[in-house]
């Protein structure tokens, strides 16, 4: 039985790697370069943005220092949510809108170039005009979902820096 137990196991674990299966959990500080034990954080400090990212840094094992000529400077641009119509119904009121979420963000190491990233995500959600008070929640909420969507990037992208 142990055996059979053991088997399955082993059969298990074979097919979940061998089909590209991954875990995925919290950044800690093993994905960051060892270059980022320190950083100085630039923008908005009252942005939504800006607090996911520099708690993200902090729960990596980042210290988040002044700005100074030895530490890299992560400079967290502005943020631009649109919203376009994406289909409309027979009376030509619009039933689905596209959000667009574009933010700029790039880092600066010392004696090195900067390096510029953006993240660009959308969402479809439909238009209730009958429950604009749901349709307004729902906009919020992805906004808020693509937020933190883009504070996970920044952290994957400074994860993957070429120095």
């Amino acid at each position: 039985m142990k055996r059979l137990v053991c088997g399955v196991m082993i059969l298990v674990s074979l097919v979940l790697t061998g089909c590209g299966f991954q875990m995925r959990g919290s950044m800690d500080e093993k994905l960051l370069p060892s270059q980022l034990t320190a950083i100085h954080v630039e923008g908005d400090n009252r942005s939504d943005i800006y607090r996911l990212v520099t708690a993200r840094l902090r729960h990596s094992g980042v210290k988040l220092v002044d700005r100074s000529d030895d530490v890299p400077v992560l400079n967290l641009g502005n943020i631009s949510v649109s919203n376009s119509a994406a289909s409309l119904d027979n009376r030509s009121q619009v039933v689905e809108y596209v959000m667009l979420f574009n933010t700029d963000y790039s880092i600066t190491m010392p004696d090195k170039p900067l390096q510029k990233f953006s993240a660009r995500f959308s969402r479809v959600f439909l238009n209730k005009s009958a429950q604009a008070l749901a349709s307004s929640r729902e906009q919020a909420q992805l906004r808020n979902e693509m937020e933190v969507q883009t504070a996970d990037l920044i952290l994957i992208q400074l994860s993957r820096l070429v120095y």
